[in-house]
């Protein structure tokens, strides 16, 4: 991981001025369950200044997606590039390796640019979920703050087994040239143990999304039971709200499952790398 910190020490500027960008959307999203409650309670009772706040905030998120959106991709290509020419420049290994290698050169750039993002929204979805959901009815924050144990644990069960997929799968995409180049059926054979890799990588994704579901699901139902069976004061757009950001919340702890596989595939690449 050290390898992306000194990316970041070299690009530093120009990914805060997009990660900056990336959090005042974020920062306008959370806010929108609670205006929307507050909007359909205020156009009960004849009130519209709720509902202009909610499509000021609409106009704010796209205004800063949309500012992010046309200045990262020039960064991020121009990181793929400085690390695909730093590696071509001191590396003396045969073609194949060194094509699979620039390829999976991308990963690492996807950390920086979607997975970085992702956890910049699932770091704020958290915290200001989490802070209203206690702030309203803290027996529900304590039940789904509980949701987290429970993901956790089912991400374990298949951690060594993701790992040992993706090790498996960039082995065998560094023989990609080699095998076409020995002829048709070691062709037929590398394409073929690319398919049962990818099978088997795909139902261990299955199996962890399914048991993260599951528990989320689970959850999200007790939560909102627990809400209207134990609210003394209870309004349709106050149910909204929280269910909105119950359902937040829960959606960003699915963040779990891609850390690990992230973590996982980005660990492999930089050891093949470096």
């Amino acid at each position: 991981m050290d390898k992306i910190f000194e990316i970041f020490k070299e690009y530093k500027y120009k990914l805060l001025f997009i990660y900056l960008f990336m959090l005042l959307t974020e920062l306008s999203i959370l806010l929108q369950p609670l205006l929307l409650g507050k909007s359909i309670d205020g156009l009960i009772n004849g009130s519209y200044l709720w509902l202009i706040l909610l499509a000021t905030s609409y106009c704010l998120s796209n205004f800063f997606n949309y500012k992010r959106m046309v200045y990262d991709t020039k960064v991020y290509t121009k990181i793929y590039n400085d690390i695909v020419f730093r590696f071509l420049g001191k590396s003396d290994l045969d073609d194949s390796t060194k094509i699979a290698r620039t390829d999976m050169a991308n990963d690492i750039v996807h950390v920086l640019e979607g997975y970085v993002h992702y956890y910049i929204a699932t770091i704020v979805t958290v915290i200001g979920s989490i802070s209203f959901i206690y702030s309203e009815n803290y027996k529900v924050g304590i039940l789904v703050s509980i949701a987290f144990i429970f993901i956790l644990f089912s991400v374990t069960l298949l951690f060594k087994k993701i790992r040992q997929s993706i090790i498996l799968r960039n082995n065998n995409e560094e023989n990609k040239v080699k095998s076409l180049q020995q002829g048709y059926e070691q062709s037929v054979s590398f394409f073929n143990r690319r398919r049962k890799l990818s099978i088997f990588e795909s139902t261990l994704q299955g199996k962890n999304w399914f048991l993260a579901n599951f528990i989320k699901h689970f959850f999200l139902i007790i939560a909102i039971t627990l809400l209207v069976t134990t609210s003394k004061v209870i309004t349709i757009g106050s149910v909204i709200t929280v269910y909105s950001y119950v359902n937040n919340f829960l959606m960003a702890l699915m963040s779990v499952p891609i850390a690990v596989e992230m973590y996982s595939r980005l660990s492999d690449i930089l050891r093949r790398i470096n």
